[in-house]
């Protein structure tokens, strides 16, 4: 446990000194949230051998134009054509919002190029081509004759490369994530999990066959949208506008709010019950890019209704009118335009015409992220203004979409998701593909980002394009100091801020992105927050490596300047994180070393095992040595202690490796130290006989190396696992010889004579003999000062099944209340799942 000091001394001495910025192309080598398109010609392999080499050549040709001129057109960059294979790029230089809508509209219109194409072609061949789109983080540099245009470095390129292998001839695969909420402007299958060569997690995608503006049958797309908990109020009012719409009465209604609160689900609501209710619907949206058409939703409802364009606005009014109103006639209609924050002037006077019409059974739904202001009652009858869900609403939402899950999982998701449906959703999915509920727990730390796990920093495609398009808004000072604060973590301590910045709390530049709804006061004084964790860790994984690094070791140099003892748990916990980041792994694992003992022994288990590993993962990044071996085997030992009460697979592999390294040392006691902690994690995980058997060898190789101290605590362990495996003769020997052995006063907390003493109880429980246990539960509860250790829990939770055997209702139900209540404060799953049951 113990660190370097001369190597503490000295990269504290060197971390005081004023850190020179990184040299500008450094700063930004280039990290960009990108969507890009693989498109091939099908069959190309089969068309080269039977066209002749001039035909092909044309073929081709004609191919790469339509490349050149229709990416372009889209708003992308061709990066690459090799053949009759194109890489494209959406969100460079500049990253938009709808960079995968852009994406995906050039790929239809290539898809649909390539199938009009005049060529001297083989009988019964058409032409086709497959693609694949996917978007998220990437390096991107400039490129030379073999990369093309750019070189593009990360794992983005590579997975939608797979995606246009996985696509059949004119069929576009897309990852779901890339997608997001565009996907309700395209027809696509349901969902689908896909494999991808190279990649551990398979992907969700869909196959996107065409545009599906004015389409009523559109649906939200699967897994972005949140559901509507909590908007019952809103959809009550949507209701009544229905309802009036029905009788003649026509309505113009707009749901307002930020993104991600949820307007467009609550239109597909209101949608879904309105067909129910026999209405014909109407779908339509608006877009940002430049090229939009004039009236852009309303020349689509004009499409979908095989009405032919209008050339001004007066005709598209006249148009619209007596479609609509011919159709109200026969049924009621809902006609809904998304994004109508985008409308142009043109779409707005169409808008008033309708709005003007003679009662009719016309209901008309925007969704818009300008809240309207004084003027326009007059083309609005209802606003609804869409606010964050507050707490219980988020924690409803949440478990919604997991179901039985980690509440303590659920409150770092709402307490992450700033009460955004959006965000929660996107987080509840996250955790869902993790599998490990630990994981995710780290992950969603104030500290920020842990090494290797970075599912939720890089977030979902849609959700760090529409960040980063909101980032590249702001003027340079603001977003250099939105960086800044995203390095310092998701609190953000206005001292620290200034000090690196030298903007303060006055500061006009934080002022701003308050009112942008980036940053806010946080819950201590002197504090700021992101409204968002998430927003913060995409605007983080956006900066390049060297940046990064050196904003981090600037961090922990003032945290030691300003905590010159270190003595705090959080001072610790952001040390290590910040050393870790900056790339310092001795640093980093003295001080997450620090921080996992200080959370141990305020019963913080979960915080203690996530620094563990912290310490562990610095370990691994430095040279294997005899001492880094010892080492590892301590914070093993420690990991065990919190898995006695919380134990989890990752544990197991940790302890596992340890062991592997000290049995390679030639070191017989540290071995048995390390097969020691190896059988209490199987315990914890309720692998008993594997427990049993890691212990028996353990305590073995322990006496035979002459280590008492060791062997008392092994054989401790042994009638643990023996009482769990319900070897009670064997266990009970053991468990006496412990307890007479290690009787202690009440002046401190002794949690192994009173587990030893809680196993006891158990066997005698279990035996019938009720009177006996209940005295040994007494005793193990005078072992304890205070009533906050984790072990408190064990005791109540298993006094509580013996009363519960007894039949003592009532006692069993206060010990179980009790557990759950240490349970809670030690963030103890296990004890609080078992005491909750």
């Amino acid at each position: 446990m113990k660190a370097d000091a001369e190597n503490l001394q000295q990269a504290t001495e060197s971390l005081s000194r004023p850190h020179a910025p990184a040299p500008p192309d450094e700063v930004d080598p280039g990290r960009r949230f990108v969507t890009l398109v693989f498109a091939d010609l099908s069959r190309s392999t089969q068309l080269a051998a039977l066209m002749e080499a001039e035909h092909y050549a044309a073929l081709l040709s004609g191919l790469r134009r339509a490349y050149d001129e229709i990416v372009p057109r889209h708003g992308g960059v061709v990066v690459r054509v090799q053949g009759d294979g194109l890489l494209a790029m959406f969100g460079y230089p500049q990253t938009r919002e709808d960079d995968s809508l852009r994406a995906l509209s050039a790929t239809l219109a290539l898809h649909a190029h390539a199938r009009t194409m005049q060529a001297v072609l083989p009988a019964g061949f058409v032409l086709r081509l497959h693609s694949g789109v996917h978007g998220g983080l990437v390096l991107v540099r400039r490129g030379d004759i073999e990369c093309g245009r750019f070189e593009l470095t990360g794992s983005v390129p590579n997975i939608a490369a797979r995606l246009a292998e996985s696509a059949a001839a004119d069929e576009i695969v897309v990852s779901v994530e890339t997608l997001g909420p565009s996907a309700r402007h395209f027809r696509s299958s349901e969902p689908e999990t896909l494999a991808v060569r190279g990649r551990d997690e398979p992907i969700h995608v869909v196959r996107v066959s065409g545009d599906a503006s004015g389409m009523a049958e559109r649906r939200a797309p699967a897994g972005t949208m949140a559901a509507t908990v909590g908007r019952g109020a809103e959809l009550g009012q949507l209701g009544q506008a229905l309802a009036e719409a029905a009788r003649g009465q026509l309505r113009v209604v707009a749901i307002a709010g930020p993104a991600g609160l949820g307007k467009t689900r609550l239109a597909q609501a209101l949608a879904e019950d309105a067909e129910a209710q026999g209405w014909r619907t109407l779908r339509a949206h608006c877009d940002e890019s430049l090229g939009a058409e004039p009236m852009q939703p309303f020349v689509q409802v004009l499409r979908a209704l095989d009405a032919p364009a209008p050339d001004t606005i007066a005709q598209a009014a006249t148009s619209l009118c007596v479609r609509i109103a011919g159709l109200a006639a026969q049924q009621p209609v809902l006609l809904l335009i998304d994004d109508w924050h985008w409308a142009d002037d043109a779409s707005q006077h169409v808008l008033m015409a309708l709005r003007r019409l003679p009662p009719l059974r016309l209901l008309i739904v925007v969704t818009t992220r300008q809240v309207p202001g004084p003027q326009e009652p007059l083309r609005f009858d209802r606003t609804l203004a869409l606010a964050p869900l507050n707490e219980a609403m988020a924690a409803a939402l949440a478990h919604q979409l997991l179901g039985a899950v980690d509440p303590f999982v659920v409150a770092q998701i709402c307490r992450h998701a700033g009460g955004n449906p959006l965000f929660i959703g996107e987080l509840c999915h996250s955790v869902t593909h993790a599998q490990l509920r630990d994981a995710a727990l780290v992950q969603l730390s104030d500290a920020g980002a842990s090494p290797g796990l970075d599912r939720l920093h890089n977030g979902a495609g849609f959700l760090s394009r529409l960040v980063e398009s909101r980032l590249q808004l702001l003027p340079a000072e603001q977003a250099e100091l939105l960086r800044a604060a995203a390095v310092i973590g998701n609190v953000v301590p206005l001292w620290l801020l200034d000090q690196l910045t030298g903007h303060g709390a006055d500061s006009s530049a934080l002022g701003m992105l308050a009112e942008q709804d980036f940053l806010h006061a946080g819950a201590q004084a002197g504090t700021l927050r992101f409204k968002h964790g998430l927003t913060r860790d995409i605007i983080y994984s956006g900066i390049g490596l060297p940046a990064r690094q050196n904003l981090h070791l600037r961090i922990a140099a003032a945290l030691l300047h300003r905590h010159a003892d270190g003595a705090q748990a959080d001072v610790q916990a952001s040390l290590a994180h910040h050393f870790a980041a900056g790339g310092d792994s001795v640093l980093a694992l003295h001080f997450a070393e620090l921080a996992g003992d200080r959370a141990l022994a305020a019963s913080a288990l979960d915080r203690a095992r996530a620094q563990y590993r912290a310490a562990l993962a610095a370990l691994d990044r430095l040279p294997t040595t005899a001492a880094r071996v010892r080492q590892r085997v301590d914070i093993v030992q420690r990991i065990g202690l919190v898995s006695v009460y919380d134990a989890t697979r990752v544990d197991l592999a940790m302890a596992r490796r340890a062991l592997q390294l000290a049995e390679g040392c030639a070191d017989a006691p540290l071995a048995a130290r390390a097969r020691h902690w190896l059988g209490y994690i199987h315990y914890g995980l309720g692998d008993m006989p594997d427990a049993v058997q890691h212990c028996e060898r353990a305590l073995a190789e322990a006496r035979a190396a002459g280590e008492q101290r060791l062997s008392v605590q092994i054989t401790a362990a042994l009638g643990h696992a023996l009482t769990g495996a319900a070897q009670y003769t064997q266990a009970l020997p053991l468990l006496d010889e412990i307890i007479a052995g290690r009787r202690r006063g009440t002046g401190r907390t002794d949690a192994l004579t009173a587990f030893t003493i809680v196993c006891r109880a158990w066997v005698l429980g279990d035996r019938g003999d009720f009177d006996a246990a209940e005295a040994a539960f007494a005793d193990a509860l005078q072992c304890l000062v205070g009533d906050e250790h984790e072990i408190g829990s064990t005791i109540h939770g298993w006094h509580a099944a013996v009363l519960l055997w007894r039949g003592h209702w009532e006692r069993a139900r206060i010990a179980a209340a009790e557990s759950v209540r240490i349970a809670r404060r030690t963030r103890s799953l296990a004890q609080y799942s078992i005491a909750e049951a």
